[in-house]
């Protein structure tokens, strides 16, 4: 009887081990919740507008609260935790602390800088900070600049530039990271997105601490001075492996997309793929293979630690072997050009390889979350850059996903099984990694992949095969160019192969949609997601399904009741370059003037016409763009170069004259005329609003548009800057527009927007 008593105990003891176990807590995770507290920091100091004299008295008051409390706790111990006081004076010093940083990288620029020397034609001398960045249009780099040469007088100062050299498209600039050189163009402000939701190159550039871009006109403003002052890392083994790789690839590989593939995997230089080539992986959702991250990390650190296998049996090999894989790892980011990429890759590689270097247990969590904060620390505005934000969702995808869809491994063995059994968990570990990241890529670029799923199977698989191609023949080219030759021919075939595959899931209907959640709902799917991953690891299915109805529910009527869609304007312009295009919306209409100068403007003006609210294309209109480009706006109705009249419902457009089109809506008209030579003081030519495009400003032009105006007496007048306008006729232009407020000039970072009644 006791020692039924006995097992009985042991068997509920057992029990409530179990119990406990299963139960989530923070407190194995230490640099997770360091980690939110950090995050919280940077938040802040972005988006709360403080002096940084009120974020450093509150950063020093809650140092001294925090030290106050400890020494209190240290002498009045009565527990095993923390005091209160003491962990929230330590939140507030941590949370502060970034949100001073943050502030002060966001907001504050080098005295001895180059801002005040925007708007003008300088001469700087520095060195190329980042790896020349080659297109068709010309080569874009970061400089960190030295001097200024202006007025016979040079001014030593310090501050970061962009500088674009315009180029023809045979012809490339010979410069790489580390040359100092001279070079002379117009200093300017970066410019602001040029429409909504679109990429704003001040708001990232202000993230790296770059206020002002230098254009310059073409090569033979450039010149280099003396030799590159690399260190003695880059000099003797980063260039060096660099120019190694690149010349490996031009013997073994023939010229073509299978060779600048080749070149993204391994060296993440993907601008030179042809734009069709990289909006096909975008389209399939498999562009994260040209970008240098933990895939190609991953598969390096693979190879290398099957090199040192045998290195691994004592404690002193296996920091050998760690401390050789990390050389390695550092010298393929120098290699790469250290793009935040193939960084973040880097650490948390480095982060969990030491981990298992001493032998502890450690958490996968808590390395990806010290991880992220040795990011943060050396950048905390990646916290806002997407890339970040797709790493993370992705990894945290595999690491909480996977083991709920791959509890089980196959019991018996054989050649077939694991086969299958590797496609499978494949299959499994896309699908983790989509469900993780696939928010983040909506809310950032308002698109989701439906084939993505598919797509990734082949196309990362082949890219695999790829890689431990590319490996071994850049390996064997040292001693063997025919051993290497064998292997460039497989990764030939790979390369071949990844490219068909994308190519034939970007073919299917439907194969991306339109989908941009905003962040209220993008919270909502990761806390449903949260709440339905732990109640799997509780193995409480009730809960489950409960969590998951909820999270629809709530994704649901949030999407279709709550989030309230903004009224459609009347009137929308989407720029495009130099080119410009108008949207006019009327009842359940929406009619589209131009495409601008080339097919992907299409997208643009369609993701602008979702910004706006606006209903479908219903009829594009010619006036600048090609007849090819019209045709291929999908609308029900196509108004070309030779047709002169259209009537819909809402609306009427005519041509009374050579460039000239009028639009009749809503009790409004529209008038566009191009050139001041074409305005004609006759009925037909009198409107609302008008858009002039405007090639010249002298008096003869200030006379012409003054009579016109002056017999039309337009609500609104919008002039639009010719390609060929000089500065000095822009200029008074501009001041001829200041003297009325009913005149404005476009601007290519300024959309103008009409809303009926205002």
């Amino acid at each position: 009887m006791k020692t039924k008593n006995i097992q009985n105990n042991d068997l509920l003891r057992t029990k409530n081990i179990g119990r406990q176990a299963i139960t989530f807590s923070l407190a194995p995770y230490p640099a997770v919740r360091l980690l939110f507290c950090i995050m919280a920091g940077i938040l802040f100091g972005v988006f709360i507008r403080l002096d940084l004299e009120i974020w450093l008295a509150v950063c020093a008051i809650s140092l001294i609260f925090l030290i106050v409390c400890s020494v209190f706790e240290k002498l009045k111990r009565t527990c095993r935790f923390p005091f209160p006081f003491t962990v929230f004076s330590y939140t507030l010093f941590v949370v502060i602390s970034f949100a001073a940083f943050a502030d002060y990288r966001l907001n504050y620029a080098s005295v001895n800088g180059l801002i005040p020397y925007a708007g003008k034609v300088l001469l700087l001398y520095g060195r190329v900070e980042s790896r020349p960045d080659c297109s068709e249009k010309g080569t874009g780099f970061m400089m960190e600049t030295e001097e200024v040469f202006e007025n016979g007088k040079t001014v030593q100062v310090h501050d970061r530039v962009n500088v674009f050299i315009r180029t023809v498209s045979d012809s490339r600039l010979q410069l790489q990271q580390g040359d100092m050189i001279r070079v002379k163009g117009m200093l300017d402000y970066l410019p602001e997105a040029a429409n909504r939701g679109e990429f704003s190159p001040r708001q990232a550039a202000r993230m790296k601490q770059i206020s002002v871009q230098l254009y310059t006109a073409g090569p033979w403003q450039v010149q280099k001075e003396g030799e590159s002052r690399p260190g003695l890392f880059e000099r003797f083994i980063v260039n060096p492996v660099y120019r190694y790789i690149t010349r490996t690839l031009e013997q073994l590989m023939p010229d073509g997309e299978e060779r600048k593939l080749a070149a993204g995997v391994l060296t993440g230089e993907k601008q030179y793929l042809p734009e069709e080539v990289f909006e096909t992986f975008k389209i399939t959702g498999t562009a994260h293979i040209l970008a240098v991250s933990g895939f190609n990390v991953g598969l390096l650190v693979l190879v290398v630690h099957v090199l040192l296998q045998r290195l691994k049996v004592t404690t002193a090999g296996r920091w050998t072997a760690f401390l050789l894989v990390l050389f390695i790892i550092v010298v393929y980011c120098y290699v790469t050009g250290n793009s935040p990429s193939v960084k973040r890759a880097a650490i948390m590689t480095a982060v969990m390889l030491a981990g298992q270097t001493l032998g502890r247990k450690s958490y996968p969590l808590n390395s990806l979350a010290l991880s992220d904060i040795i990011i943060l620390f050396l950048d905390p505005f990646d916290l806002l850059n997407p890339g970040f934000l797709m790493t993370n969702g992705a990894v945290l995808g595999i690491l909480l996903l996977y083991p709920c869809f791959n509890a089980t491994k196959p019991e018996k063995k054989g050649i077939i099984r694991a086969a299958w059994y590797f496609l499978y968990s494949s299959f499994l570990v896309t699908v983790a990694a989509i469900v993780g990241v696939s928010p983040v890529v909506a809310c950032y670029f308002g698109t989701f992949s439906l084939v993505s799923l598919l797509a990734n199977i082949p196309v990362v698989l082949f890219s695999t095969f790829l890689m431990y191609a590319l490996v071994p023949m850049l390996l064997l080219n040292l001693v063997s160019a025919y051993a290497a030759s064998i292997f460039a021919e497989s990764a030939l075939f790979f390369a071949t192969l990844t490219l068909k595959s994308a190519d034939f899931f970007s073919r299917f209907p439907w194969a991306t949609i339109s989908l941009k959640p905003d962040l209220t709902e993008v919270l909502l799917y990761y806390t449903s997601l949260v709440a339905v991953i732990y109640s799997a690891y509780l193995k409480a299915w009730g809960r489950l399904a409960v969590s998951l109805l909820i999270g629809i529910n709530l994704l649901f009527w949030y999407s279709f009741l709550l989030h309230v869609s903004p009224d459609a304007p009347s009137l929308v312009t989407v720029n495009l370059g130099r080119n410009v295009a108008v949207l006019v919306s009327a009842g359940n209409h929406t009619v589209q003037i131009d495409a601008g100068s080339a097919a992907k403007d299409n997208k643009r003006i369609a993701r602008q016409i979702e910004e706006y609210n606006l209903a479908p294309t219903e009829a594009a209109v010619q006036f600048f763009s090609p007849d090819s480009l019209i045709s291929l706006v999908p609308a029900r109705y196509h108004l070309q170069r030779a047709d002169s009249l259209l009537v819909l419902p809402t609306m009427v457009i005519a041509r009374p004259g050579e460039k000239v089109l009028k639009i009749w809506y809503r009790n409004r008209s529209l008038l566009f005329v191009s050139g001041t030579s074409r305005l004609k003081q006759e009925e037909r030519y009198k409107a609302d609003i008008v858009f002039l495009w405007v090639y010249r400003f002298a008096e003869k032009q200030r006379e012409e548009i003054t009579s016109w105006l002056h017999y039309v007496r337009p609500e609104l007048c919008y002039f639009i800057p010719g390609s060929f306008l000089s500065r000095g006729h822009l200029a008074a232009l501009q001041l001829f527009s200041s003297a009325n407020p009913k005149f404005a000039v476009r601007s290519k970072t300024s959309q103008i927007v009409q809303w009926e009644g205002r």
